[in-house]
């Protein structure tokens, strides 16, 4: 029964056109990879500030710095992807959602 199910979904799914252009597909991938390295690096450069042997008021200085920096370049490529996940999301019929 399950099997049917799916079967007869994969074969409607595959008579429709593509809902999301390729391209822009391709744009939001390379927007989440290019937030997730973001995130990673800021993870990484915070991990050596609190391994180090700085003062702490040196520190959360540093700190506040490096988060400060990320969130002010992270913030348009955030925006730019949810932007296009409400296009996507907004291209599919409303039982979709």
């Amino acid at each position: 029964m399950k099997y049917s199910a799916k079967l007869r979904a994969k074969n409607e799914a595959s008579t429709y056109s593509p809902v999301i252009a390729p391209e822009t597909k391709e744009r939001f991938h390379d927007l989440l990879n290019a937030l997730e390295c973001m995130d990673a690096r800021t993870a990484r450069e915070l991990e050596r500030l609190d391994k180090s042997g700085a003062e702490e008021d040196l520190k959360e200085f540093v700190r506040q710095s490096i988060v400060s920096r990320h969130q002010e370049i992270r913030l348009p490529l955030q925006e730019a992807a949810e932007e296009l996940r409400a296009q996507f999301q907004g291209s599919l019929p409303e039982d979709d959602h």
